[in-house]
């Protein structure tokens, strides 16, 4: 992942009601539930390094990935270029994620695909303080 990338993954609606009991892995599969990819229209589709991975968007930018193990959805992914990342563009994603029955989990906390809430998490995620000041950014990180 990017320094200028926020990431988080795609997880069913149903794994937050029962996430008491599941571990993170559980939590991020979709198992049996299905999921239509068709609906990213607003990505464009490329070849993964390998079969299991359905990605829409390149590597480096933003992107959204669909890991299969077994034939299953394992996990989806989701990459947020902040450096060229339009409310647009973030809108049509987080649509994307309220057709599928989804929420967002990042850092271990789950939230609802809503516009207000992520902007919030992004002002705040260091991928951002990275775009906004890379020269800062490096120096508080190397601060002794």
């Amino acid at each position: 992942m990017a320094l200028w990338q926020f990431e988080f993954f795609i997880i069913p609606k149903k794994n937050v009601v029962t996430n008491i009991c599941l571990d993170n892995e559980e939590i991020l599969s979709w198992g049996k539930q299905s999921t239509s990819i068709e609906d990213i229209d607003f990505l464009e589709k490329q070849k993964g390094w390998t079969d299991k991975i359905s990605q829409f968007g390149k590597e480096d930018e933003t992107c959204i990935k669909f890991i299969y193990i077994n034939g299953l959805l394992a996990e989806i992914s989701c990459r947020l270029d902040l450096r060229t990342l339009s409310k647009g563009m973030l809108r049509k994603i987080l649509d994307f994620i309220n057709k599928m029955d989804g929420m967002i989990f990042y850092e271990n906390k789950m939230y609802s695909p809503n516009i207000e809430e992520i902007v919030e998490l992004i002002k705040k995620s260091k991928a951002n303080k990275f775009c906004q000041n890379p020269r800062n950014y490096f120096e508080e990180m190397f601060k002794c």
